[in-house]
């Protein structure tokens, strides 16, 4: 008889994530599982702008609890429709993505009263924001309600220790977009960089280039005002900054680069979907994510696949795993806007060779493949069920 696994996850739009529930429903077909995806929703509102949804790529048994916006449904029809779910698949394993919606928490304590294995998924850090004693508690016993945990990084697996879960049951699962996609996009695109460059109209020889949403938490107010700082210097001509993304400080921000007569040097390109968003990583030369607050920062595996050299805040969870210091990149704390300064003048001042770092970079994520983390997913399915 097969062990059954019924998977939890929030949206169907997320692309990276088809690519690893694609290669987990490859492995366990091979062995003795039967997997299935239970989607709750078809987006999420902030995400309606960045291209629609390819339900092609999802190459795996999956349904669909609701045609709308996760936001669209209520606590009541998403708890009944996941419990319903976990009455007829009867699944030996249930995974769910994590303590922040109260559906998953009546999912775990039904799946403890039914004697199903849960393993949740995590992506905090103890450093993404600021934590308060009484939700820690709260948080300690939802994660000694689960089996095991899959978390995005070391220091993921870190705070989670101090939740509560034992290190044998805490398996870091790679963080990984679809490399071979983005990677073949990025090939077919980088020959063609300057005729990119004049259809949207980039003067700049040489860019930075953020990738997210425009929101505080991004800290891109600081990014900003350190790209005027270094643009005072006599080597700073020939850099832009490429800004792609949309979000709720797009009109400050657009007030901020004005204020301080940046507007021939920062480009504000808007949301793009994650296929679009090549060509801007095609046109640009090093990768920044000044964020205050980013449990991992995905975008960060993006640029690495196309090439580009990291300037990470320390407060991003994939720093720690993804970044080595002067090698593909540089870590900076986020509140410190003279260590970015510094650190971008290093690139502007050709103090560093971003063709060495940008191929370490491509060395570096090569392993952060779809199929390398359903791998350790299985791994730890199959520990959290006693099989091995």
């Amino acid at each position: 008889m097969k062990n059954r696994i019924l998977l939890i996850h929030n949206i169907v739009w997320s692309h990276y994530k088809a690519a690893v529930f694609n290669k987990l429903y490859e492995i366990t077909k091979k062995e003795n599982f039967d997997l299935k995806v239970i989607q709750i929703a078809i987006n999420e509102k902030g995400r309606k702008n960045l291209g629609d949804i390819d339900l092609s790529i999802h190459q795996y048994p999956y349904e669909i609890l609701f045609n709308t916006s996760y936001e669209e449904t209520s606590l009541l029809g998403r708890t009944k429709k996941l419990i319903r779910e976990i009455e007829t698949y009867n699944p030996d394993v249930v995974i769910v993505p994590g303590y922040f919606d109260w559906a998953y928490w009546f999912v775990v304590f039904y799946s403890k009263l039914k004697r199903k294995k849960i393993i949740t998924g995590f992506d905090s850090t103890e450093f993404d924001h600021k934590r308060i004693w009484f939700t820690e508690q709260i948080k300690k016993i939802f994660i000694k309600l689960c089996d095991g945990a899959f978390c995005y990084g070391i220091k993921s697996r870190e705070y989670i220790y101090k939740l509560g879960m034992s290190e044998k049951n805490a398996f870091v699962r790679y963080q990984a977009t679809d490399n071979e996609t983005m990677e073949k996009i990025y090939l077919g695109k980088i020959r063609f960089r300057d005729e990119l460059k004049f259809t949207y109209k980039i003067n700049k020889k040489f860019n930075f280039i953020y990738v997210g949403r425009l929101s505080a938490e991004k800290n891109l107010k600081m990014l900003i005002n350190s790209f005027y700082e270094v643009k005072k210097f006599e080597n700073s001509n020939d850099w832009g900054l490429i800004i792609v993304g949309d979000g709720p400080q797009k009109e400050e921000l657009f007030e901020l680069v004005n204020s301080l007569g940046l507007k021939n040097d920062v480009l504000f390109v808007g949301g793009k979907s994650w296929k679009e968003v090549v060509n801007f990583y095609t046109m640009s030369d090093v990768f920044i994510l000044p964020s205050i607050s980013e449990p991992w920062g995905l975008v960060v595996n993006e640029a690495m696949i196309c090439g580009l050299p990291v300037i990470v805040s320390k407060r991003c969870g994939s720093y720690w795993d993804l970044l080595k210091e002067s090698v593909n990149g540089f870590g900076f704390d986020p509140f410190n806007q003279k260590e970015l300064q510094g650190i971008m003048l290093k690139f502007i001042n050709k103090d560093v060779d971003i063709k060495r770092m940008g191929e370490e970079s491509k060395n570096i994520i090569k392993d952060y493949t779809p199929e390398n983390a359903a791998k350790q997913m299985l791994i730890g399915i199959k520990k959290v069920l006693g099989i091995e």
